[in-house]
């Protein structure tokens, strides 16, 4: 008989679980597994409409990786192949509900839908997890029906009572977000020490938090601007699809299926800034493509700082605020630039870099699409807009 788990899909959700530097428009959740020989795990979906999904495994260590045939360790929406009678939305024009089925097995090669169970010379009793990721659902959806099958012996394992309960979306975990060395809490310079220097973005390496492949991101840490100041950053956005329905990828002139910039606290265990608001509600740390201004030259602009600054900010043309830690404003921050699903001929996308770069060699690639960041005064910016501020 295989050892299953208690429940399927256990949730994550950055009210509840705010770790891994998640993104606040992503849901995620997990199906653990014992590493077994012969094992399968049968996934029966329904493709959600969403702007994106994913089904991914992972190792002991929480990292994706190559399974003993080269098989990839995650499928994305528009590789899967939908059931006989069914059509993928992200292949072709289709409906959204169509089946699907994904097998996680230790012999994936050659096999449609197939995930590797784990790496080569895994041992028998490794943990495992399946990944299932949803950004920007439209409605309600379904998640797999999870059958664990060995020697015969078939399995239905339930899905958690709190899969699919309201409240935080849950979220995915970025690879490559963790600062190398120990994190620490650094604050702001006191009087008289000057504006802290400015803070450049670079590629980040793998984290082994449930990397999403399908993501590259560039990080760059800062320390909370001083008194009556902001930190802005500036660059050329990439064109990214609309909405939250699902669609053919590759879609026209898209150059990602989706881009944003989060800003977290730099310590502890990656918490994404998510401040609760006078009113009610809260005011998360993420900015995505389709809530952030451009100018016409489709240029992005953010000033970070606290939310007492935000309707400052707010008017100022073209520019979108992105808030401090309300809990702790002084702290020291960490910004994530996402970019999800490159386009084969974005040339600048941040998956054209290699993991590790340096501010120079990213910025190369990059060119316009790599952000530049300098702490302003709040009055400069208002009065005479991020031009005065960046030099640019």
């Amino acid at each position: 008989m295989p050892t299953v788990p208690a429940c399927a899909w256990e949730p994550l959700g950055h009210q509840t679980s705010n770790v891994a530097y998640p993104d606040t428009n992503a849901r995620y959740w997990l199906l653990h597994y014992t590493v077994r020989k012969g094992l399968a795990i049968r996934l029966d979906g329904r493709f959600p409409d969403a702007r994106y999904a994913s089904v991914a495994t992972y190792d002991a260590h929480r990292g994706s990786f190559t399974g003993p045939d080269g098989t990839p360790s995650a499928l994305t929406d528009h590789r899967l192949l939908a059931d006989r009678g069914s059509g993928n939305p992200y292949r072709e024009p289709a409906h959204p509900g169509g089946k699907f089925t994904i097998t996680v097995t230790d012999t994936p090669a050659g096999r449609p839908n197939a995930l590797p169970l784990a790496p080569a010379r895994t041992p028998e009793g490794a943990e495992g997890t399946v990944v299932y990721r949803i950004y920007l659902p439209h409605g309600k959806f379904r998640l797999p029906k999870v059958t664990f099958v060995q020697d015969g012996h078939r399995v239905r394992v339930g899905t958690c009572a709190d899969a699919l309960s309201p409240g935080a979306p849950a979220v995915g975990a970025p690879s490559g977000t963790v600062p190398s060395g120990t994190a620490s809490s650094g604050t702001v310079p006191s009087a008289g020490e000057g504006t802290p220097a400015r803070p450049v973005f670079s590629r980040s390496g793998g984290a082994g938090l449930y990397p999403n492949p399908d993501n590259a991101y560039l990080s760059a840490g800062f320390d909370a601007p001083p008194a009556g100041q902001v930190l802005v950053v500036r660059g050329k956005a990439p064109a990214a699809t609309a909405g939250d329905r699902a669609r053919p990828w590759p879609a026209g002139s898209a150059q990602v299926r989706y881009w944003s910039m989060c800003d977290n606290l730099w310590w502890g265990p990656g918490e994404v800034v998510a401040n609760p608001l006078p009113g009610g509600g809260m005011d998360p740390g993420c900015r995505a493509d389709f809530d952030t201004r451009l100018s016409p030259a489709g240029t992005y602009t953010y000033a970070v700082g606290t939310e007492e600054q935000r309707a400052a900010v707010e008017r100022v043309p073209g520019v979108t605020f992105l808030p401090l830690s309300s809990a702790t404003p002084t702290a020291r921050h960490l910004l994530i630039l996402r970019n999800m699903v490159a386009a084969p001929g974005f040339a600048e996308a941040i998956q054209r870099v290699s993991a590790g770069s340096d501010a120079d060699r990213t910025a190369e690639v990059m060119g316009a699409y790599h952000p530049k960041a300098a702490y302003c005064g709040l009055d400069v910016l208002a009065a005479s807009g991020p031009e005065a501020c960046l030099g640019t």
